[in-house]
């Protein structure tokens, strides 16, 4: 099996949301938009809702909770300060600041590209370069990846991109042709402002270098904004019979690169543009024989992938993407077939299950914020 053949395993990493959930980055269409009520308790819903669909089309979840949690459990509800200070409603004590607090950690697709080698080796991590907001979320994949090499008796090798990528949410594996997606500015945005960096050409070229992909098998693409990532446009999907293929909306490549894709891959499952850009149907995550996908995607769509052969599940994402922009896919990581895990691992869901969602009732039901915290933002 090839490095691409080993992508799509049936085991996903995943990271808990935050209890002091907030979309404070206002870095993609979606969150550009200053909410002032969140319910954490109902994202953490969503987020096992997530999980399930994974065991429910025969696949598995890994993750650890985070000690930097534990001051935002057990209260009702939080409020956000203009100064960014995180207090139990009704009480000025200070629990923490939102600045600190890794508030876009449950989008685990720009997690690393995880692959073993042929013959074993090493389990092999290349880390993605992102901006500063979030580059305190890597120790988490670091810590992860150790537990998880132990378990499977495997040395852990990590490498470092030098260059911006933001994780696997910029690779499309199909067959044995990857399509990998990249900004360049000016062209992401030129009908809009200036936005934020996203993935570079040479980040995702580092990346399938670093993980052995040959370079024929490359397609490269420039995504358009609002599509920050690739998996906002497409996602490869594994039919029941035949080959692999690319369910894809033509909009969100810069250019020609629609076009580039469609002679390099062949035959492509269309995703229209209220699908793509209002639902995030190209968020969908296949895992096995079965597709999670965003709640609010058409029946038609749904109808695309039945005739793959593929299962859908509807995904409810209202609080956990909806005011962030995303969907199942933004929240879980491919780990490779070829990782072999023990099955009582502790950091499974399957063995954790009663205990995560027993949890669900330590979250706040509500975080309310202050209006002058993000006018203090605006005016930085």
């Amino acid at each position: 099996m090839s490095v691409l053949g080993d992508v799509y395993g049936d085991t996903l990493i995943v990271r808990p949301p935050v209890p002091a959930t907030l979309n404070k980055a206002g870095a993609n269409y979606k969150s550009e938009v200053a909410h002032l009520t969140y319910s954490p308790r109902r994202a953490y819903d969503e987020w096992l809702s997530i999980l399930d669909g994974i065991l429910a089309c025969g696949g598995d979840a890994v993750f650890d909770f985070e000690a930097a949690d534990d001051p935002y459990l057990d209260h009702a509800a939080l409020e956000v300060r203009g100064d960014g200070a995180i207090v139990p409603a009704g009480s000025q004590e200070v629990l923490g600041r939102i600045d600190d607090v890794m508030t876009g950690r449950v989008f685990a697709a720009n997690g690393p590209w995880v692959t073993v080698p042929d013959g074993g080796g090493a389990l092999t991590a290349v880390m993605p370069n992102m901006l500063a907001h979030r580059r305190g979320e890597a120790p988490y994949y670091r810590a992860l990846l150790e537990r998880l090499a132990e378990a499977a008796r495997l040395p852990l090798t990590v490498v470092d991109n030098p260059h911006r990528w933001e994780g696997m949410a910029d690779v499309a594996v199909v067959g044995e042709r990857v399509v990998l997606t990249y900004a360049v500015p000016g062209h992401y945005d030129q009908a809009t402002a200036p936005k934020t960096e996203r993935s570079s050409r040479a980040g995702v070229a580092f990346a399938a270098d670093a993980s052995g992909v040959p370079a024929a098998a490359r397609v490269y693409a420039e995504l358009v904004y609002p599509h920050f990532h690739g998996d906002t446009v497409h996602f490869g999907a594994r039919p029941a019979e035949g080959a692999p293929v690319l369910v894809h909306y033509a909009g969100g490549l810069w250019g020609d690169g629609a076009s580039v894709v469609a002679r390099e891959l062949g035959r492509i499952v269309a995703i229209d543009r209220a699908d793509a850009v209002d639902a995030y149907a190209g968020n969908s995550r296949q895992v096995a024989g079965g597709v999670l996908v965003p709640g609010g995607v058409s029946d038609a769509f749904l109808a695309s992938l039945r005739q793959l052969g593929l299962a859908p599940h509807r995904v409810p994402l209202f609080e956990l993407f909806g005011k962030a922009g995303g969907g199942p896919a933004c929240a879980t990581l491919y780990l490779p077939r070829t990782l072999e895990l023990p099955r009582d691992l502790p950091q499974r869901y399957s063995v954790s299950r009663s205990s995560t969602r027993a949890r669900r009732e330590r979250i706040p039901e509500v975080l309310r914020v202050d209006r002058a915290f993000f006018e203090g933002r605006a005016r930085g």
